[in-house]
């Protein structure tokens, strides 16, 4: 309670007041409200449970004016005095001298009439906005319900390796902990909160428009107050109406995060691999990332981790065919990005070619005629596939280190290629929709290395 006011009365002086009389202008203890209950129970009295500077009075509160407060200013929606609206700008007169003003009849009707709207709202309000706050803790307590049934297929996985996974395994879970609370927890719980007291805050809000609505015509004495009501509902379903739309924005979101299991070979092989074993992802933020490994092959040796691969014999030919693992999803956009980690020249040909094509099951010899792939030669940039389409619209050499973007849009058909986040555009169309086609890096030198880059 508010302490710093002390009763009107001169007997009760040194009591504190509990209650503002606006139509009195008095502040009373408890022995003066109780007699002004009996007597003038129809005036306007407020608890002093908040600061007395936000309880309406009809009295200007600019500290120099300290007037009626019988204007409108339609320019800023709030209440004037005639100091306000002063054409003289000194001393604190004249803030809307210069803006749109009436007198508070002239604007009676129109805020009766965006009250009458603003009750309907506000009805509406009071049936939706707990089912809303309802449906949002719902939305929360699934994203619980998941995050835990996640944390225990990690779990499950991990039990079976424990002696050699356990610093592993915490730093997943505790980066699905963090994932959950930067891309749910929070925002939601922020909502949750705001949200608590807006249902009773709607029904108070309803009763009190009601109340004006009914007493609209009575003592126009009380005008302003009316219309200062009117204007604390309107500035209310505002902020009603922006936590409606952030409800409906969050219970729109993608809420599903997944753990990928990015290790495929025999459960023998996965203790040397424990140190990069799963990541956690939200497939939301990383829909076109393609994720895949080097297949073992001839003519070329891949790394443990299967990211990395190097032509070690069958001379400087292209009869080295390295294929990704995994299929190009149809009906979808997918990119990768290959470094060319070791890339010493030995002639002035296409060393090395990065793209798409089929499955080279026998290795066979000039391969790249089935495929779709970019040049990372010294001479012009081309493209080398069945088709024989030439890519002519840079010219140049790569280098050790570059990386080549590749991006398959199995939708339009459309492959295109970027180095070093340089984009080249498209660079062939037509990539048939339903071919079986793989990643491919075809190699003519022995040597050179190239590398999967994993964002």
């Amino acid at each position: 309670m508010n302490t710093s006011k002390k009763c009107s009365s001169k007997k009760h002086s040194e009591i504190d007041a509990i209650s503002f009389c606006v139509d009195c202008n008095i502040f009373m203890c408890n022995k003066c409200l109780n007699y002004h209950n009996e007597i003038l129970e129809n005036h306007h009295k407020y608890n002093l449970n908040e600061n007395f500077e936000d309880i309406f009075t009809g009295i200007c509160k600019e500290e120099s004016h300290k007037k009626e407060l019988n204007y409108f200013c339609i320019t800023h929606n709030i209440l004037c005095c005639v100091a306000c609206i002063s054409k003289i700008k000194d001393g604190g007169n004249g803030q809307h001298s210069d803006c749109n003003v009436c007198s508070i009849e002239d604007i009676k009707d129109e805020k009766k009439d965006i009250l009458e709207e603003n009750i309907s709202n506000l009805e509406d309000f009071s049936k939706t906005i707990e089912n809303s706050v309802n449906e949002l803790k719902q939305i929360i307590e699934k994203i619980n319900k998941d995050k835990e049934e996640l944390k225990m297929e990690i779990v499950q996985i991990f039990t079976k390796m424990r002696s050699a996974i356990n610093e592993r395994e915490d730093k997943i879970l505790s980066e699905i902990d963090n994932k959950f609370k930067d891309l749910f927890y929070q925002e939601g719980d922020d909502i949750i909160k705001k949200s608590e007291k807006f249902p009773e805050k709607i029904k108070n809000f309803l009763i009190k428009g009601k109340q004006i609505l009914e007493n609209w015509d009575n003592n126009n004495e009380l005008l302003n107050s009316k219309i200062n009501e009117c204007v604390q509902i309107e500035n209310s379903i505002k902020i009603i109406k922006d936590l409606e739309d952030n409800i409906t924005k969050y219970n729109s979101k993608n809420t599903e995060i997944k753990f990928i299991n990015n290790i495929e070979d025999n459960f023998n092989d996965i203790i040397s691999k424990i140190k990069n074993f799963g990541e956690i992802i939200n497939e939301e933020f990383d829909v076109n990332a393609f994720r895949f490994k080097f297949k073992n092959g001839q003519n070329y040796k891949v790394s443990k981790n299967g990211l990395m691969a190097t032509k070690t014999s069958g001379g400087d030919t292209w009869n080295c065919t390295i294929i990704g693992d995994k299929q190009i999803p149809k009906n979808k956009i997918t990119k990768w990005k290959i470094k060319l980690t070791n890339f010493k020249i030995k002639h002035n040909t296409c060393n090395i070619l990065i793209g798409i094509g089929p499955e080279n099951k026998n290795n066979k010899d000039c391969f790249y005629d089935e495929c779709w792939t970019f040049d990372c030669g010294e001479s012009k940039k081309i493209i080398k596939n069945k088709f024989r389409i030439k890519y002519n619209n840079h010219t140049g050499k790569l280098k050790e280190g570059d990386i080549v973007e590749v991006i398959v849009d199995r939708i339009s058909g459309n492959l295109s290629f970027a180095v070093n986040n340089s984009d080249y555009g498209i660079a062939c169309s037509n990539i048939p929709e339903e071919d079986i086609l793989y990643p491919i890096i075809l190699i003519n030198d022995e040597n050179q290395i190239v590398e999967i880059i994993q964002n």
